[in-house]
């Protein structure tokens, strides 16, 4: 009997060169490898699947699962998804108490395009450009700067001078924007005579304390402002003491700005040009006063000064114009 460790063992121990090798022929390609047995279980995999038996399995963080589950990564995704949903759900719920609390009381009339917004508070804000405006009698009816005595607004319409004295009259007047960045103004053009064969002097730039405007509206104010800056024409001159003189022969002109800042909260100037407009037929033809009226202002001792000279009915140093027919002024 052979020794197992024998490093020479004897002949009768090695291979028997008459017989037949049985791997002779064999070839390992993928046929073998599909032919293949399935590969017997490891140790650890028995070990395991005989615990698991009679104990569900844990995963190393103390989480139970099954070998059909979807497993610690699709969990940990779930609950994702999850958290992801209760933010929406948080987020969409917030949105929807925002807009509740900003939605406006639908009982409520919707405010008319130039109507004054109840309820909001205005102050008179100095104006760019100049002047001042009239924000705190927003909504206040008949008011004006400068107080209106009878027969102080001149007959509505250019070239109206059937009367004797100082006379002033619109002459343009529109709401204009050169951009959509630019908030707008409202441009005012004046023509200016001093109705009577003596001239007409005033301080500068026109009148002892500038020019008020006005806009009022069925709900009262809607606009204004006072002690705007004004320039004049040429066909204005200057007296040796530095007072604007207007002559009978040549008469005057003078343009000033209205900015948007003075009118009132939720008015708008687009809006407000439309209501300073006459209402018109299919012809054209104007069939009733504008809704809203537009009313400038100066006041100058030299305004009184010539109508008592002129022996005018008119009294006073204040001298309007406005956009409304000639039937309505005194």
């Amino acid at each position: 009997m052979p020794i197992a460790d024998d490093p020479h063992p004897g002949p009768h121990d090695g291979p028997d060169p008459s017989s037949r090798d049985p791997f002779d022929g064999l070839v390992l390609d993928e046929r073998f490898v599909r032919a293949a047995a399935v590969k017997e279980p490891s140790a650890r995999t028995r070990m395991l699947s005989a615990r698991w038996r009679t104990e569900e399995p844990v995963d190393p963080g103390g989480r139970r699962w099954s070998p059909g589950s979807e497993g610690p990564a699709a969990a940990r995704r779930g609950r994702f998804r999850n958290w992801r949903s209760v933010v929406a759900v948080v987020v969409a719920v917030a949105a929807v108490l925002l807009a509740l609390s900003a939605w406006p009381d639908r009982k409520a009339p919707a405010a008319r395009p130039g109507a004054v917004t109840p309820g909001r508070p205005t102050r008179d804000v100095a104006l760019p450009g100049g002047g001042t405006s009239d924000g705190s009698r927003c909504g206040a009816k008949g008011y004006h700067h400068f107080p209106q005595p009878a027969g102080s607004t001149a007959p509505g319409g250019p070239g109206a001078t059937d009367r004797p004295g100082p006379q002033l009259v619109l002459g343009s007047y529109g709401f204009e924007k050169e951009s959509g960045d630019d908030p707008g103004r409202f441009t005012i053009g004046l023509l200016l005579g001093p109705g009577g064969p003596a001239p007409l002097d005033l301080a500068a730039p026109l009148g002892a304390q500038g020019v008020a405007v006005e806009i009022e509206g069925p709900d009262g104010l809607v606009g204004g402002a006072y002690d705007l800056p004004v320039s004049v024409g040429d066909t204005v001159r200057r007296t040796p003491s530095g007072s604007l003189r207007i002559d009978p022969a040549t008469g005057g002109t003078a343009q000033l700005t209205l900015p948007v800042e003075a009118l009132c909260p939720g008015v708008d100037g687009l809006a407000v040009q439309q209501r300073l407009t006459a209402p018109t037929d299919s012809h054209r033809t104007i069939t009733g006063p504008p809704p809203f009226t537009i009313t400038v202002s100066i006041t100058d001792p030299g305004i009184g000064a010539l109508r008592r000279a002129a022996g005018s009915a008119s009294a006073g140093d204040v001298l309007s114009a406005d956009n409304q027919p000639a039937a309505r002024t005194a």
